[in-house]
């Protein structure tokens, strides 16, 4: 399928519901030179095989990243800045990114700034990327807080989503469910119930293809990109500022992110949802629910804060439903991690 998706005062060309092998065939790629930027777990996997689309008449390069989410560091910026140097500046040019979140920021970053007259394209291989990808915001993190540097914003003239490529992922595709959790949480909570009734338990999100929300989240993002992009992100970096904090994965800090927002909006809004449930759900799917014993939350709350007092906090009116912005005091994150620890107590003595 393809859709015009507008976004700002942006718009750019969606493809999805088709293989990467069908969509690259349609792509004009005659005379140009081509940039792949690109994981380095994607290069391997799909390098020779995007290479057969290549037509002789033009060339390609890849510049590859490391695997991890935050790839789009000032490091990386300035060595794919020099490795530009390489390409003629009169010859047409694409910029493809395929790849993680990262990389989506990275290459649509550099696009941004580069003095390099390219056409821009991205090519998401999991549902989180393809979120990145519709938000049109692209960062540059520091190599080691990576806190943010510089943030621009800029649209691709194309998104070309093969759905096979997220439904392949095992750890991959729960970190993607968290990717629809938050639309549920930030936009439509009988979403959120809906994903609840689809994906009981772990097999049954495994099993399932994530085909069905492709035009949902897109939907989503038109309508509400700037919520969900920030949702759950201030306590997601503030692990990053916390003494132990590399005792969390990446995703799992995208996790206690999401989940630590979520509680600290129901705690000290007393909004109406069951979060104990929501908690037992997660275990059935697999999540950890357990913080490592390392990591202090008091020293975490004040992190969060911190951050907070830069860039406000949009706080939930009710679940699946924005209001206003609002600073987390360390009363009520004491008090949220308190119900928190009292009920991941009790689902374990379940």
């Amino acid at each position: 399928m393809e859709v015009t998706y507008r976004n700002k005062q942006n718009e750019t060309l969606i493809i999805y519901g088709e293989t990467v092998a069908s969509m690259m065939r349609k792509k004009d790629l005659k005379n140009k030179q081509i940039l792949f930027c690109g994981n380095q777990r994607y290069y391997d996997l799909y390098a020779e095989k995007l290479r057969q689309f290549i037509p002789k008449s033009s060339t390609h390069e890849w510049f590859i990243t490391p695997n991890n989410r935050y790839c789009n560091t000032m490091e990386n910026f300035q060595e794919l800045i020099s490795f530009l140097d390489r390409f003629s500046r009169q010859k047409e040019t694409i910029f493809m990114g395929i790849g993680n979140e990262g990389v989506i920021e990275l290459l649509g970053f550099t696009h941004h700034v580069a003095n390099f007259q390219a056409e821009l394209c991205f090519l998401p291989v999991s549902l989180r990327s393809f979120a990145q990808s519709l938000s049109f915001v692209d960062q540059i993190v520091s190599d080691k807080t990576l806190m943010t540097v510089m943030e621009i914003e800029e649209a691709p003239k194309s998104i070309l989503f093969d759905h096979t490529l997220a439904d392949q992922q095992k750890t991959g595709k729960m970190v993607d469910l968290l990717t629809l959790i938050r639309c549920g949480i930030v936009c439509d909570y009988p979403f959120l119930q809906s994903l609840y009734v689809n994906f009981p338990t772990r097999e049954a999100l495994l099993q399932h293809s994530f085909s069905a929300f492709s035009e949902t989240l897109i939907n989503y993002y038109q309508e509400n990109s700037q919520q969900l992009r920030r949702f759950g992100k201030t306590f997601e970096k503030a692990f990053f500022q916390t003494e132990n904090g590399s005792l969390l994965s990446n995703s799992m800090k995208t996790m206690f992110g999401l989940l630590f927002e979520l509680a600290w909006n129901v705690t000290a809004s007393d909004l109406h949802f069951n979060f104990k449930n929501f908690m037992i759900w997660l275990v059935r799917l697999g999540f950890p629910i357990m913080m490592p014993e390392g990591i202090s939350l008091a020293d975490y709350g004040q992190q969060v804060i911190a951050l907070a007092q830069e860039k406000p906090l949009t706080g939930l009116v009710q679940v699946g439903e924005v209001g206003m912005n609002k600073i987390p005091t360390q009363k009520e994150l004491l008090r949220t991690f308190e119900v928190y620890q009292k009920i991941v107590t009790e689902i374990r003595g379940e």
